[in-house]
């Protein structure tokens, strides 16, 4: 789980950063179709993470549970 958490901050980060440039409206039409297509592979990605870190957190529960 660490290790997906990791690659969530950093895809989050890259994230923020394109948010920021595609406000800053400095780039063509070409760049921020690029850079509009990359964040949504980066939402995409992020999305996955989440699910996977939520379903982990959710066994850990019921393991918790059980036990109990």
């Amino acid at each position: 789980m660490a290790s997906s958490l990791k690659s969530y901050e950093k895809k989050y980060k890259e994230l923020e950063t394109i948010v920021q440039n595609l406000d800053a409206d400095q780039m063509t039409v070409s760049q921020l179709l690029t850079q509009y297509k990359k964040g949504l592979t980066l939402v995409k990605d992020c999305s996955t993470i989440l699910t996977s870190v939520e379903a982990e957190v959710k066994q850990l529960i019921e393991e918790v549970q059980v036990t109990e």
